[in-house]
């Protein structure tokens, strides 16, 4: 009868170690994904033609033919300088050439008559080339005559400012009366049309945007306005140095019913570039006295451990490569628990 107590209490004893030698967890089904950060940035919409117009002439402004919010089109008139003086020296150089051509109109009758003169003989082959050569003069003063109208009449222009492009006056810096150099800045003009939207997108993008044609969802600050699909068309591969930013601009269709100067958000999708990534609980993180991080699966009853690194936080998930998609990942007493240590799952939660 002492052999029998004596091996029930052994037994029992034997089954409360192994009891405690075990260690229930909670656990999730790991699921790998691609990673992609949604990137939302703040952007302004601007016309692609927005030019501060400049006279081509100093000069007194007589006329303003426009002011600030005025639609203007291409080659249309803003404002004209003081032009009598240009206007003189115009009739002067017309005057110029009216004498050039009769001057050579003269040489040409005067070479006419001793080549008449000379069928006859009676006039010597001297005088003939001197006519000829009264004719080059005359020929050439006319040429030069017309040149000197030509730069006079360009410069009489240049005292009319003209719009190079279709466009809106967005502010006017003159008045009548007022002195313009070519300095000077007298309007704003802005395009309504081919619109976009710039963005500056931080350094750490880069990599995953330089492919180009990456799509966006643009989100007009308008109180009613739809989100409109679009890509980033251009991309300036030179980055700020003091906000360590590009820029990038999407081109805005025709009927966004946007100005140049309103803000909208850009959203973008940019892949993580990790191609082993899944998405646990915070809980399921060890930290490292180093600095590191890993997360412990259950591998045949056991907690085995692997590194991993954070990827992405959202909430209270975090996106992790490195961590196994085939085996359950322990959430519970991580902080404690060691590796190859007996365990037992007691529940299952979902990853995310």
């Amino acid at each position: 009868m002492r052999q029998f107590f004596t091996l029930f209490f052994l037994t029992a004893a034997s089954g409360l170690s192994f009891a405690s030698d075990t260690t229930s967890v909670t656990v999730v089904e790991p699921v790998a994904t691609q990673s992609a950060n949604v990137v939302t940035l703040s952007g302004t919409v601007e016309a692609k033609q927005h030019a501060r117009l400049a006279s081509l002439q100093s000069g007194v402004v007589a006329q303003l033919l426009v002011d600030a919010g005025d639609t203007v089109t291409k080659g249309q008139p803003l404002l004209v300088l003081d032009n009598k003086l240009a206007k003189l020296m115009v009739a002067e150089r017309e005057a110029d050439v009216a004498a050039a051509k009769a001057n050579l109109s003269e040489a040409n009758r005067l070479l006419q008559e001793v080549l008449e003169l000379s069928k006859k003989e009676v006039a010597a082959k001297t005088t003939i080339g001197e006519r000829r050569s009264g004719v080059a003069i005359a020929t050439a003063q006319l040429g030069r005559a017309n040149a000197v109208l030509a730069h006079q009449q360009e410069e009489l222009a240049r005292h009319t400012l003209v719009a190079p492009f279709d466009g809106v006056i967005a502010t006017r810096n003159i008045d009548v009366g007022e002195w313009v150099t070519q300095q000077g800045v007298v309007f704003t003009l802005v395009e309504q049309t081919l619109l976009r939207v710039k963005v500056a997108i931080p350094q750490q993008y880069y990599t995953a945007l330089k492919g180009g044609d990456i799509p966006v969802i643009l989100l007009p600050d308008v109180i009613g306005a739809d989100p409109i699909n679009a890509k980033l068309d251009a991309i300036v591969k030179v980055a700020d140095s003091g906000s360590r930013a590009f820029s990038a601009w999407a081109n805005l269709p025709a009927n966004s019913n946007l100005l140049p100067g309103m803000s909208a958000q850009v959203r973008m999708n940019i892949a993580s570039g990790s191609k082993n990534v899944v998405w646990l609980p915070k809980s399921a993180i060890k930290q490292h006295p180093d600095g590191g991080r890993s997360i412990f699966a259950v591998v045949d009853n056991k907690a085995k451990n692997f590194p991993v690194t954070i990827v992405e936080q959202k909430d209270n998930s975090v996106a992790v490569s490195g961590a196994p998609g085939n085996y359950p990942i322990i959430i519970s007493g991580v902080a404690v628990l060691r590796a190859n240590t007996q365990v037992t799952i007691t529940a299952t939660q979902d990853a995310k």
